[in-house]
This record gives C-alpha cells, sequence and structure tokens, in this order.
C-alpha cells in the first residue's frame, strides 16, 4: 500500500473523524460520570455547596483539611436530610467538581 494511491476524499474523511473524535473528547473532560451525575443529582448541588461553605468557614484549617471536612459534613448531611449513606470516595469526587465552580463563582 503506497501512502500516494489513497484518495484525497479518504484522507479528508479520516481527518474529519480523527478531529471530530478530539473534539468529543475535549468536551466531555470536565464533565462527570453518568454514575457520579446520578448521585449529584439525588444529592443536589446546593447540599454540596452548602457542605463547602461550611468547611470554608473554618479558617484554621489547610485546604486539603477543609476538603476532607466537606466530605465529612456531606456525608453526614445525607445521612440526617435524605436518609442514605453516601461513600467518601462518592463524596469526595462531588465535592471536588462542586468545589470548582464554586471557586470559580466566588472571582
Amino acid at each position: 500500500m503506497n501512502p500516494n494511491t489513497i484518495p484525497l476524499h479518504d484522507l479528508v474523511s479520516l481527518v474529519v473523524g480523527v478531529l471530530g473524535f478530539i473534539a468529543a473528547c475535549l468536551s466531555r473532560s470536565g464533565r462527570l460520570p453518568v454514575w457520579a451525575r446520578k448521585w449529584l443529582n439525588r444529592i443536589g448541588p446546593e447540599r454540596i455547596t452548602d457542605a463547602i461553605e461550611r468547611a470554608a468557614s473554618i479558617v484554621e484549617l489547610t485546604p486539603d483539611q477543609r476538603r476532607k471536612q466537606a466530605v465529612i459534613y456531606l456525608q453526614k448531611l445525607c445521612i440526617r436530610e435524605l436518609g442514605f449513606p453516601v461513600p467518601a470516595s462518592i463524596a469526595n469526587l462531588l465535592v471536588e467538581h462542586t468545589y470548582q465552580a464554586w471557586k470559580r463563582g466566588r472571582r
């Protein structure tokens, strides 16, 4: 197979397909996976933001400690208000995701 014998329209189709794939991957980069969005919809972004703001109000904590405290607040809030526990890994992912939007909104 000689590259010179490949028709031009085939090369154009290949380039368009590759560019479309790259564009699709880039558009999904800031989104949560489907299973995490289900948790986010069940809990609600306002509850997660509330947990972040509560943890942010504790000035003597480091940023890492604030994140951990926000996860703890979110887990307790879900048990108390919604009646179901949230695994720490999922709570951490939701806090991180929501924190990025919360931080952009504060600027």
